[in-house]
């Protein structure tokens, strides 16, 4: 109406409202972005939380029935146990989930090959109990994931937990193919390159200006996490990441 040059008392009643309402529109833009970091940083950082999980129960699972007076108290622990003993006899198995974590809303199998005897055999049955953990509970499994966790590993270990918040470690997360690695495409055709290019990249990054405390880069991580630290009280959230991790998973 205002492009025609309208004077009609209806419209002009409603301009005050505008004005009225445009620092809560921007208010609102301003929490949507907000909101929209914040999710991101939820996203990767019960993607580690979980990761992390996994890596803590499963050897201590497997030390616990190395015990050879200790008996099975836990679903972990027997599923330890029957994954050792079809080890053991070179036997294939399939393991139920139904057998295990009866109160999941969705079952799955996963199918163990025989395997080739060890007088050590942790390491098959961690990879084993992985695998097996990660199918029933949908855990992503495929490259990319698995690049992802390591690369939020090595840079969370490295720099202020404010880092999350940047744009560019988001990208990251999203394709890590596209912006960490030159010639995406061949690495994530050979895990050995990938497992190379990892190496190189977690020996590099500690000398990165996002990881060396005397850089600028670096106090400006710091002085981000303060800023998040102050608004997280002041709005009432608890900053703990695994705190933070359940209340995402409630929405």
């Amino acid at each position: 109406m205002t492009k025609k040059g309208s004077t009609a008392k209806s419209m002009v009643y409603d301009i005050p409202k505008f004005w009225v309402n445009l620092d809560a529109l921007v208010d609102s833009s301003n929490m949507n972005a907000i909101e929209t970091i914040i999710t991101r940083v939820f996203c990767m950082q019960g993607s580690l939380k979980f990761h992390f999980w996994l890596l803590d129960i499963i050897p201590a699972a497997i030390k616990r029935i190395s015990n050879s007076n200790h008996h099975p108290k836990t679903w972990i622990e027997q599923l330890a146990i029957d994954i050792r003993s079809s080890i053991g006899k070179g036997d294939s198995a399939t393991f139920h989930s139904s057998q295990y974590l009866p109160g999941l809303n969705f079952h799955s199998e996963y199918k163990m090959g025989p395997q080739p005897f060890r007088f050590d055999d942790r390491k098959i049955l961690t990879s084993i109990m992985s695998s097996t953990i990660r199918m029933w509970l949908g855990f992503p499994a495929d490259q990319d994931a698995l690049t992802q966790l390591t690369l939020l590993e090595i840079i969370t270990s490295n720099s202020p937990i404010s880092i999350l918040f940047l744009d560019t470690v988001w990208e990251m997360f999203k394709n890590p193919f596209a912006t960490i690695f030159k010639k995406g495409r061949d690495i994530r055709r050979s895990l050995e390159k990938l497992s190379q290019t990892l190496d190189t990249f977690e020996e590099q990054f500690p000398s990165h200006p996002f990881a060396t405390s005397d850089s600028l880069c670096y106090r400006k991580l710091q002085h981000l996490s303060d800023l998040i630290q102050k608004w997280m009280e002041s709005a009432g959230v608890d900053s703990n990441a695994a705190e933070i991790a359940s209340l995402f998973l409630t929405v």
